[in-house]
């Protein structure tokens, strides 16, 4: 009886260790709150990287140093979802129909398929799916101001 409680005791205790160490580990942290939408750490992280995948293809990229990159990525963020947000409350939709055209487009101009353009992608760190939702983001913000530019 005492060796079935003494494994039981030390199972719970092992158990517990698991468990604080999971919880342990860092969540997802707020950067930025705009409005009823925010901007996570991953999300800052991830779009830095890509800028900097993007210079690094470049003969003479000039970047400024990481802290100012990571400030000016940040911005670029804020105003993009402040952007985007505003075109929603304007009404302003972006068919997956028309994010498919866009992406065919941007393939056609870089000489690739739409598969390769995804093979790019994925190989330069890039998600699909985030890429497709950068386009739309792109579109709707195009059509916000060229709302406000014909008014």
């Amino acid at each position: 009886m005492k060796t079935l409680l003494a494994s039981l005791l030390a199972a719970c205790l092992l158990a517990g260790n698991a468990l604080a160490q999971t919880a342990a580990q860092p969540i997802d942290r707020i950067v930025a709150v705009i409005n009823d939408d925010v901007v996570l750490q991953s999300e800052l992280d991830r779009a830095t990287h890509n800028v900097l995948a993007q210079y690094s293809r470049q003969p003479n990229g000039q970047l400024p140093p990481a802290d100012i990159l990571r400030k000016q990525v940040l911005e670029r963020l804020i105003l993009v979802r402040l952007q985007v947000a505003q075109a929603a409350q304007q009404g302003i939709r972006v068919s997956d129909q028309e994010v498919d055209a866009a992406l065919g487009n941007v393939a056609r101009q870089n000489g690739m398929t739409t598969d390769q353009l995804r093979a790019s992608l994925e190989r330069d760190g890039v998600g699909f799916g985030d890429f497709r939702d950068s386009l739309r983001d792109e579109i709707a913000i195009q059509r916000l101001r060229q709302r406000y530019a014909q008014t």
